[in-house]
C-alpha cells in the first residue's frame, strides 16, 4: 500500500511543478492541458521504467518476491491510469485552488542555481571524484556477506525472538535439519554398522572454532536397534530387520519417520542451534554432509534450517540477475526513448551510482545482507532512473530550442529539479515509513532504497548535468 501511494504521488509532483508554472500565465484548463503536453512522453517512459524496476524481481528463484515484484508492477500500473484519469477532473471541478509557493521554495531555488553553476565551472573535477568514489565504494562488494540467523529477521523484543532465546537457552537449540540418503530395501548389518558410525562421528562433531558440539540431538535408525540385544533368552536378534520388527511392535511410527522402503531412502534428524553466524552454519552443513557421504551414498541436506541459510545467498544471485535484466530493459528504453545509444547509457550512469556507493558501503562496514539488501538494486535503479528522463527532457527541450548546455542546464535545475527534490521527497519519505516494521528485512529495505532516491538525486542532478558537458546532443 505504501509503496503504491508513493509511486503515484511521485509522478503527480512533477504534474502540480509544472501545473502551479502555467498557471501563472493561463487559466486552470489551459495549464492542464499545457502540463499533459509536456509531461506525457516522460511519464510514459518512467511508469515503463518503474514497472521494469518490480517486473525483474519475477526473474527471483524465490516465490515471495516473485509476487511481490508482478504485483507492484501491476500496482504501478494501475496507480498511473487511476492518477491520471482523475486528476484532470478535480481541477476542472475547482477542488484545487490557486497554487501558492510551498515551505522553503526559494530556498531550494537558490540551492540549485548554485549546484547548477557549480557543475557549468567544475565539470571534469566532479565527473572525476563521484567516479573514483563509486570505484572505491563498489570494492566493498566483495566484503558483503550473508545474514542467515533467522531471528535477526525481527526486533528483540518481539514474542517470536523471545521464543526462540528460550528454546536456545534451555531446549538445546531451534535449528533442527535432516541428512537423507541412499537406502537398501533390506537393511544389512553392514549397513547397520555404517549408520552406527556416521550418528556417532556426527554426535562428536564440534561447532567451528568452539568446543561445542555442533548437534545437541542426532536420532537415526541405529539408535532404535541399538535398544534391542542380539539375544534374549532363547530368541537371536542379531539381524537389523528382526529388531525392526521388534520395535514397530510398540513404536510403528519409529520406522516409517526415518526409513521409506519403497521410495529406497533414509535420514538422519538434526538437531543444533538456530542463533549461529552464516558462515558457521554453512560449515556444518557442508561437513555434515562431508561425515555422511564417507560412508553413504546420494547424500543431501534438507529441512528448514538449511533452506534459510541457502536462501540469502540464492537471493544475492537472483539480484545480480534482476539487476542485468532491469539494466538492460532500461537501457534499452532509454536509447529508444531518446533516440540515441549514447544517452541510453549516460541514463544508466547517474542511477548505478548510488547502488554501488551503497552496496559497497555495506561490504565495507561488515553489515550482512538479508532479504531487504538482495531486492534494492534493481527496484532502486527502476525509480531513480525516473529522475534521469525527466531531467532530459527538460534538457533536451532547451537545447532543441536554441539553447546551449550553460542554459539547458540552469532552466532544467530551474523547473525540473523543483520537481525532483518534492518527487523524491515523497519516495523517501514513503520508503521510510517500512521503518516502522518489526520485521526487519523491511526495515533495511525502507532505509536503503530511501538512502538510494537520496544517492539518485544526487546522481540527477550533478553527475548527468556534468556528464552532459562531454557530449554533444541534439
Amino acid at each position: 500500500n505504501s509503496l503504491m501511494m508513493i509511486i503515484g504521488v511521485a509522478t503527480l509532483t512533477h504534474l502540480i511543478v509544472y501545473y502551479r508554472e502555467f498557471r501563472r500565465d493561463f487559466d486552470s484548463e489551459t495549464s492542464l492541458k499545457l502540463s499533459f503536453t509536456k509531461l506525457a512522453i516522460p511519464v510514459f517512459w518512467t511508469t515503463l521504467t518503474t514497472i521494469m524496476g518490480f517486473a525483474s524481481l519475477m526473474s527471483s528463484s524465490v516465490s515471495p518476491v516473485r509476487s511481490f515484484g508482478g504485483m507492484v508492477s501491476l500496482g504501478t500500473i494501475m496507480v498511473m491510469l487511476i492518477s491520471l484519469l482523475m486528476i484532470p477532473g478535480y481541477v476542472m471541478l475547482g477542488k484545487i485552488g490557486d497554487p501558492k509557493a510551498c515551505l522553503g521554495e526559494s530556498f531550494m531555488s537558490r540551492f540549485l542555481a548554485y549546484m547548477a553553476n557549480s557543475v557549468l565551472r567544475h565539470p571534469l573535477p566532479i565527473v572525476i571524484c563521484l567516479m573514483v568514489l563509486m570505484l572505491v565504494c563498489g570494492y566493498g562488494m566483495r566484503y558483503l556477506h550473508v545474514e542467515t540467523d533467522f531471528s535477526q529477521n525481527f526486533r528483540p523484543s518481539t514474542p517470536i525472538v523471545q521464543a526462540l532465546d528460550f528454546v536456545e537457552k534451555n531446549l538445546g537449540g531451534a535449528g533442527t535439519w535432516e541428512i537423507n540418503f541412499k537406502a537398501p530395501p533390506i537393511i544389512s548389518v553392514e549397513f547397520a554398522q555404517k549408520l552406527h558410525v556416521v550418528t556417532e562421528e556426527l554426535r562428536a562433531f564440534k561447532e567451528p572454532g568452539s568446543d561445542r558440539p555442533a548437534f545437541t540431538k542426532v536420532v537415526s535408525i541405529s539408535d532404535g536397534l541399538n535398544t534391542i540385544p542380539d539375544r534374549i533368552l532363547f530368541f537371536r536378534f542379531d539381524e537389523p530387520e528382526k529388531k525392526l520388527a521388534q520395535i514397530n511392535n510398540f513404536q510403528k511410527e519409529f520406522e516409517v519417520n526415518l526409513y521409506k522402503r519403497e521410495a529406497g531412502r533414509m535420514r538422519m534428524i538434526l538437531r543444533g542451534y538456530e542463533r549461529l553466524p552464516a558462515e558457521s552454519k554453512l560449515k556444518i552443513i557442508e561437513q555434515a554432509k562431508v561425515i555422511a557421504g564417507k560412508h553413504l551414498e546420494d547424500v543431501h541436506a534438507t529441512g528448514l534450517y538449511v533452506l534459510l541459510a541457502y536462501l540469502i545467498e540464492s537471493l544475492l544471485g537472483d539480484q545480480v540477475l534482476s539487476f542485468v535484466i532491469s539494466a538492460s530493459a532500461i537501457f534499452v528504453m532509454m536509447a529508444i526513448a531518446f533516440r540515441s545509444l549514447i544517452l541510453g547509457f549516460i541514463c544508466l550512469i547517474p542511477n548505478v551510482f548510488p547502488l554501488l556507493v551503497l552496496m559497497g558501503t555495506l561490504g565495507w562496514l561488515g553489515i550482512p545482507t538479508n532479504i531487504g539488501t538482495a531486492m534494492i538494486a534493481s527496484v532502486s535503479l527502476g525509480l531513480t532512473v525516473d529522475s534521469s528522463i525527466h531531467y532530459l527532457a527538460g534538457y533536451l527541450r532547451v537545447i532543441r530550442a536554441g539553447g546551449t548546455h550553460h542554459d539547458a542546464v540552469f532552466m532544467t535545475n530551474d523547473h525540473v529539479g523543483l520537481a525532483l527534490l518534492f518527487a523524491n521527497l515523497a519516495l523517501v519519505l514513503g520508503f521510510l515509513v517500512l521503518t516502522l516494521s518489526n520485521f526487519i528485512p523491511l526495515v533495511y529495505f525502507g532505509v536503503l532504497v530511501s538512502l538510494a532516491m537520496l544517492g539518485g538525486l544526487i546522481g540527477n542532478l550533478v553527475l548527468l548535468p556534468a556528464t552532459l558537458s562531454f557530449v554533444r546532443v541534439k
